[in-house]
């Protein structure tokens, strides 16, 4: 069967970045740390763009301080273990291993990881029944040829439209089967809705298929995501619970005014979230660059929410990594990870995206567990058991990311990535997955910036 996420239709390439290749513990080079050891550094943020660039910065003998508005590091990086076991509620996967900066820091630690195989699935229809090999894959064909064709008529457009509409175009001259169109908007919404985090409605024709990926398949930490997040903290001083409120550059350096105090320093790395920085928060002074702000304003912040499930037992197929339930129209969870094979427990994760995503932080945990097992006994019948634990992610609600990860809408720009990142009086810089044009939305792309930013300093 053609592979889910193997497949997304993003430009594949073998030329990767001098830091993806390079990077590890064997930080840059001691010749880099010329007169460094009187500079004071402030890295806002202790998720992996900001731990990358503390620790960069403090193998080349900067002093750095890394301050963080929540009581955990990690960011958007979350490893819960309430379950028993551990759950990625933020990112969970290592995306492309070949190369993969995070994959290199994984080997570097000897930290467990294991490949999804995006093959290894089933697909259900909206009546229950299994969905033939067959079927999916002509289904992908179609889906690949209707990304193909909106490509063309993007290229070819001169204004920029939502994806859903031109998608719309291409459909009206296509007639499906009424599976054939539940399967494709099915494919839409794993490739496309959750994977960006919005829908097709927000998405930029132009820029839907921005970024580069690495080659391979994308692996999960079965202990947990953190193991690289608390690599990346050894030795650095971090100031938990530090909410940021405001912060001042000028001439002679940087003040941070957070809840609990004050600090200064040389120059500041921000490593905030995209949707902190459009939620108006945090105060700068001077304010921000028209050009830095108006980049924050057209980027969008996307949202995936998971829902994970504790089950006395498996009742699916315990072989497959996941499956899929079609629906007639109207959202619903239509994706399931088997995260058994990955905990040892016998346990589901659903995954939304886009509006969907953001409606169903409204409901409680019973009411979320009772629509997602309504659409599980469609599939395995009433006998099934009820979940003994369930647990949701609320991203939106998060005050300190307001969202999972950036994407460009109708009338943005990569380029605005390009504009978040320029530092302002080289005293204040920029780093975080919404930042960086080749990886955006990536956990990979995240570090790599922190990196950027790092040498910047480094080298100025």
């Amino acid at each position: 069967m053609s592979s889910i996420k193997s497949l997304l239709n993003r430009r594949r390439f073998l030329q990767v970045s001098l830091f993806a290749s390079t990077v590890g513990l064997s930080w840059a080079c001691a010749e880099n740390r010329v007169q460094s050891q009187q500079q004071k550094v402030l890295v806002i943020g202790a998720g992996i763009a900001g731990l990358a660039a503390a620790q960069e910065l403090q193998q080349n003998g900067f002093q750095v301080t890394v301050l963080e508005g929540r009581d955990r590091i990690g960011g958007r990086i979350y490893t819960d273990r309430t379950l028993g076991f551990p759950v990625d509620l933020g990112a969970s996967w290592i995306h492309g291993i070949t190369d993969n900066p995070i994959g290199n820091l994984a080997r570097e630690w000897n930290i467990a990881i294991k490949p999804t195989d995006f093959d290894n699935i089933l697909l259900y229809g909206s009546n229950g029944k299994l969905i033939s090999d067959e079927d999916i894959d002509s289904s992908y064909e179609i889906y690949e040829k209707i990304i193909e064709r909106a490509e063309a008529l993007a290229e070819n457009s001169e204004k920029d439209l939502s994806l859903a509409a031109t998608i719309q175009q291409i459909l009206k001259s296509q007639t499906l089967k009424p599976q054939e169109s539940q399967l494709v908007q099915w494919w839409l919404n794993s490739e496309l809705i959750i994977d960006r985090g919005a829908d097709l409605e927000n998405l930029s024709a132009w820029w839907f298929d921005e970024g580069e990926s690495f080659d391979g398949d994308d692996y999960i930490f079965p202990q947990g995501y953190d193991q690289i997040i608390n690599g990346l903290a050894k030795n650095l001083e971090i100031q938990r619970q530090q909410t940021v409120m405001e912060i001042t550059t000028s001439n002679s350096g940087v003040f941070v005014t957070t809840d609990r105090g004050n600090f200064t320093a040389d120059a500041a790395i921000v490593t905030l979230p995209l949707g902190v920085l459009k939620s108006g928060n945090i105060k700068f002074s001077p304010p921000l660059p028209a050009n830095k702000q108006g980049a924050i304003d057209r980027l969008s912040m996307g949202v995936l929410n998971k829902v994970v499930l504790k089950f006395p037992q498996e009742f699916w197929p315990e072989e497959y990594h996941g499956f899929g339930c079609l629906s007639e129209g109207k959202a619903d969870f239509g994706e399931f990870l088997n995260w058994s094979l990955y905990s040892q427990k016998p346990a589901l994760m659903a995954f939304t995206g886009g509006s969907f995503a953001r409606q169903i932080e409204q409901l409680s945990e019973t009411q979320i567990s009772d629509r997602i097992m309504r659409v599980l006994r469609q599939n395995y019948g009433q006998p099934i058991p009820e979940p003994e634990m369930v647990m949701m992610t609320r991203w939106t609600q998060d005050p300190f990311a307001f969202g999972s990860y950036s994407y460009i809408p109708v009338g943005g720009d990569s380029g605005d990535r390009d504009l978040l990142a320029e530092p302002v009086n080289q005293r204040l810089l920029f780093a975080g997955e919404a930042t960086s044009r080749d990886y955006p939305s990536t956990v990979h792309g995240a570090y790599l910036s922190g990196i950027r930013e790092a040498q910047r300093l480094i080298n100025s």
